[in-house]
């Protein structure tokens, strides 16, 4: 058998099978990426018409259906006659107005107050203060008592029921003359919720925690899920502690009377002969002091006045001034 001689236009030939192969291969792929991208912009195009087509007809079917529910409605309240009016009975209107103080019984607020009183006794009415605000349910949180007789005085921090501190400055008056009150309210019902939520997020995510380590299968997912337990605990022992110091201030409001001596008419006692004599005697030493003072300030000036004083005589002397 005899191998074909490889020539120049065998050669050529080869070549040109080889690119008119190539270029059917490339003509091929560019056809079909044409068709591809024309499909594509075809699905494109309509499905934005699609969508623009439903969205037309839904208006106009809600709109129709509207008015026919509407014609429907009024058929059938024609045939079925007037709806019953609502019963405006005492239990209607209770409840209403349940609905309506909802909102305000809801609410938590802190009131906090300070009370200026005027009395013959201090030391006695702190104690009568004290056993007061112990019988409506509150308690002292401080009480403090200065001084004896003219010069006595006292200072008492009560907390009593938010809802006796009213009762508690009218019974204040009983006991003296009251100068000044003050009382301010802080709302805290935004703190109080988002204190109880994260509460109760806290001992749902302990719960799962918990589940976690019981169902753990490694050491290290039982050692990680403790972790974050301990963590989970601590936050929530913080909000809890923080959550009952509001709901304490809430519940009792914070008092704080200052209890001062009422002024009494001053005596005059007279002094005698030796009372005058002794105010005479300090009186002149006094006046004598501050002459000596004033004298001593004066000094200096005026000898710098008798200097210059000389000084002018000496030239007028020399110049036939005088």
């Amino acid at each position: 058998m005899t191998t074909p001689t490889l020539n120049d236009d065998r050669i050529g030939k080869m070549r040109s099978t080889v690119m008119h192969a190539v270029d059917q291969d490339i003509a091929k792929r560019g056809h079909r990426a044409r068709t591809t991208i024309g499909l594509a912009a075809a699905s494109v195009v309509v499905i934005g018409f699609g969508s623009v087509g439903i969205g037309a007809l839904s208006n106009g079917g809600g709109a129709g259906d509207g008015a026919s529910d509407s014609g429907a409605g009024g058929s059938t309240q024609a045939k079925a006659g007037p709806a019953p009016q609502a019963d405006d009975s005492a239990g209607g209107r209770s409840n209403t107005l349940e609905k309506t103080a909802a909102p305000d019984a809801d609410r938590e607020v802190i009131t906090t107050g300070e009370i200026n009183v005027r009395v013959k006794d201090p030391r006695t009415v702190a104690q009568k203060i004290s056993a007061y605000a112990e019988t409506i349910g509150g308690r002292v949180d401080s009480r403090t008592e200065h001084g004896d007789g003219d010069d006595a005085s006292a200072f008492v921090t009560v907390r009593v029921p938010s809802t006796k501190v009213t009762a508690t400055i009218d019974r204040l008056k009983t006991y003296g003359t009251v100068t000044n009150v003050s009382l301010q309210n802080d709302d805290v019902t935004a703190q109080a919720k988002d204190l109880d939520a994260r509460i109760d997020a806290l001992r749902l995510s302990i719960d799962r925690l918990e589940r976690i380590m019981a169902n753990a299968d490694t050491s290290g997912e039982l050692i990680k899920a403790e972790n974050a337990l301990t963590q989970r605990q601590e936050q929530l022992e913080s909000f809890e502690a923080q959550r009952k110091q509001i709901a304490d201030q809430v519940s009792l409001s914070t008092l704080s009377i200052d209890l001062s001596q009422k002024a009494r008419a001053d005596s005059v006692e007279p002094g005698g002969f030796k009372g005058g004599l002794t105010d005479g005697w300090n009186a002149l030493v006094s006046t004598v002091n501050n002459v000596v003072e004033v004298a001593g300030v004066l000094l200096p000036w005026l000898a710098i006045v008798i200097v210059l004083y000389g000084a002018y005589r000496l030239v007028a002397r020399r110049r036939g001034w005088n």
